[in-house]
């Protein structure tokens, strides 16, 4: 079963060989590592060209020197596929040896399968373990499919995770411009049935200063600190807003009667949201009061205690511009 792996670079000289000597010592191995540079400003080229001569496996290396973000990277990236199935990968962590093995034997035995994506351990520099990925993000899988409504508000499919049926990857691009690349395909393929969770945890996932996503626990202090924080409010309404973009995505993409009707409750949500946060989130109604926003069927649907708390704290100083 063949599969290629594309890889995304910018500046990653520090982790880059380790990344790529860990998918060359794969029990199964790619056909082809394609690799595009972002415009490092560094010694990534050259650690890629080593590996590059060094390597058995075709290690195709694009240096256009453009830079394009991460999401429209890995857009380009995926034009070169010609694989069945293709992996995306980071640039910074460590795949486990059977990683490509486990993902490859259930598209085997899935025939549903379009998007597979596993858990995996959270370590830090020193490849210290600080807990597991699925952990972090609160995600069990259910017995049952994945409820797309959960994706949508809170994806847990990390692309680094990921693997995916070329068929599938060409029929929902291109990637939207901001919506992140594993969010996009992990809705879709939610939203088809055919996103499948692998329990196994395949990848050292590196947590540092230039990819951090706070696997420490915070204590009720830091809590209580990032919901006062004004760049983390910002971050609230810039995840807001990525989720009102990829249902809008969604909806014309996956065109059923039952996307029909959780758009409409997802979008019925957001108008709470919007005016909670005065308007921010989209132009749009933003008349309802802070109490009716908050109490409203619309939004109880999928708030939680967590977020309530912090959408009516943002709310209350938004209107007091405390910020």
């Amino acid at each position: 079963m063949s599969y290629e792996v594309i890889l995304a670079t910018y500046n990653g000289e520090r982790y880059i060989r380790t990344q790529v000597e860990s998918i060359l010592a794969q029990s199964i191995k790619p056909s082809r590592i394609i690799i595009r540079d972002d415009g490092s400003t560094d010694k990534t080229l050259s650690v890629l060209q080593e590996l590059q001569n060094e390597s058995d496996v075709d290690i195709k290396i694009i240096s256009d020197g453009f830079n394009l973000g991460y999401i429209k990277n890995f857009e380009k990236l995926s034009e070169y596929v010609e694989a069945e199935f293709v992996f995306f990968s980071d640039q910074d962590d460590i795949w486990v040896e059977r990683k490509a093995e486990t993902l490859l034997t259930v598209f085997t035995s899935r025939n549903e399968a379009n998007v597979v994506f596993s858990d995996a351990y959270l370590v830090n520099n020193n490849l210290q373990k600080l807990g597991t990925l699925w952990e972090h993000v609160k995600f069990i899988p259910e017995s049952g499919k994945i409820k797309l409504e959960k994706i949508l508000l809170n994806n847990v499919v990390t692309g680094a995770t990921m693997a995916v049926r070329k068929s599938f990857l060409v029929s929902v691009m291109p990637f939207p411009a901001k919506i992140p690349h594993d969010y996009w395909l992990a809705s879709n393929a939610c939203a088809s049935e055919s996103l499948i969770p692998v329990e196994e945890k395949l990848i050292l996932y590196r947590q540092h200063e230039n990819n951090q996503i706070g696997a420490k626990k915070s204590s009720l202090t830091d809590k209580l600190k990032a919901i006062f924080d004004a760049n983390k409010r910002k971050k609230r309404i810039a995840h807001y807003r990525e989720v009102y973009d990829l249902v809008h995505g969604l909806d014309k993409l996956q065109r059923n009667a039952n996307m029909n009707d959780l758009s409409k409750d997802i979008f019925d949500y957001l108008n709470c949201v919007n005016a909670i946060y005065g308007g921010a989130i989209f132009e749009g109604e933003k008349g309802k009061s802070l109490p009716s926003a908050l109490l409203s069927p619309g939004y109880s649907k999928y708030t939680t205690k967590q977020s309530f708390v912090r959408d009516f704290l943002d709310g209350i100083i938004i209107r007091m511009n405390l910020s």
